[in-house]
């Protein structure tokens, strides 16, 4: 893909946009993945593509899901849009929303599907004469699937990680678990986190854990814990932006620092009051945080977009 002759930031700072928004469509095996293509109203002579990569869960292209409900996928889009002139592709996971599979199991997905996915994105757009470059960016679970499929997609040219574990699953899940279970209970715990991320499935699982390691769920797990988010990132030869929150209460500030000791040229943003749905607020208070994760008409932290944008004028350069 070509290179930027013009640093984007001089462009945009001169301009602003409109977007129209396009619904598109990938098959990549037996799924049909459902998305859109957001761009500036009145076309443009050279831009990046940034692809959003949603989180863990039933989350969908927009950042929401069937419990809660913030945009903050689709507010990142509209303003890398609207103020930055960028092109952004947002879409349903594997299984989510207009992305669902007919018959669908639950023991049928594996993590290697998500992966597959955005990689395949990518090569549905590489190479077509209309983008500088494509950037993956992966917001939570979506940091190491875009990870992943930069090292597996040479037409990846830069990724930017928005609130991504530096430790693999079975590590966090260890620590977050810890906070809520008896001693006794943590030895259980993590005794068959330990049997999973060996890729055995369980013979027993405790019925307070059902919910997180039923049988239909395990065969996932299994293959997410395959990927260590900073022996992956480590791999990587491309550009990286690693941005966490300071008020983020799922993935603290030291994953971001993790990462970047795995990749020590990666630009590292701490952003003052960010939470993990990339909005602002300044107590990381349980109840506080949980109501503003369903609240829509609450802004984006105005820092991000600026930070995102500053970054990819630097890519390709």
């Amino acid at each position: 893909m070509k290179s930027l002759l013009l640093p984007i930031l001089l462009f945009v700072s001169i301009a602003s946009f409109s977007q129209k928004e396009e619904e598109v469509e990938l098959t990549n095996g037996i799924c049909t993945l459902k998305g859109t293509l957001s761009s500036p109203e009145g076309g443009f002579e050279s831009t990046d593509l940034v692809i959003l990569i949603a989180g863990s869960g039933p989350t969908d292209r927009n950042g929401n899901n069937s419990q809660m409900t913030n945009n903050s996928l689709k507010m990142l889009s509209d303003v890398l849009v609207n103020t930055y002139g960028n092109c952004v592709l947002r879409y349903d996971k594997r299984g989510i929303e207009e992305s669902k599979i007919e018959n669908f199991k639950q023991e049928d997905l594996s993590f290697d599907d998500f992966i597959s996915d955005a990689s395949a994105w990518v090569d549905k757009y590489a190479d077509n004469g209309l983008y500088n470059n494509i950037i993956l960016a992966g917001h939570s679970q979506g940091s190491l699937v875009a990870i992943s499929a930069a090292n597996q997609n040479k037409n990846v040219d830069a990724v930017i990680s928005l609130a991504g574990p530096g430790q693999p699953i079975h590590s966090i899940l260890k620590k977050q678990l810890a906070a809520t279970l008896t001693i006794e209970m943590q030895g259980l715990v993590n005794a068959k986190l330990d049997t999973l991320a060996s890729g055995q499935m369980l013979k027993e699982t405790p019925k307070m854990l059902h919910s997180l390691m039923h049988p239909t769920i395990q065969p996932f797990l299994i293959s997410w814990m395959k990927y260590d988010p900073a022996r992956e990132i480590a791999k990587l030869k491309i550009p990286v932006l690693l941005v966490n929150g300071t008020t983020d209460i799922q993935v603290a500030v030291s994953e971001m620092d993790l990462l970047q000791a795995s990749k020590p040229d990666a630009v590292k943003v701490k952003i003052k009051n960010m939470n993990h749905v990339l909005k602002t607020i300044k107590t990381k208070d349980m109840g506080l945080q949980l109501e503003l994760y369903g609240k829509p008409d609450v802004p984006l932290a105005k820092k991000l977009p600026k930070v995102i944008s500053k970054f990819l004028g630097t890519v390709g350069a």
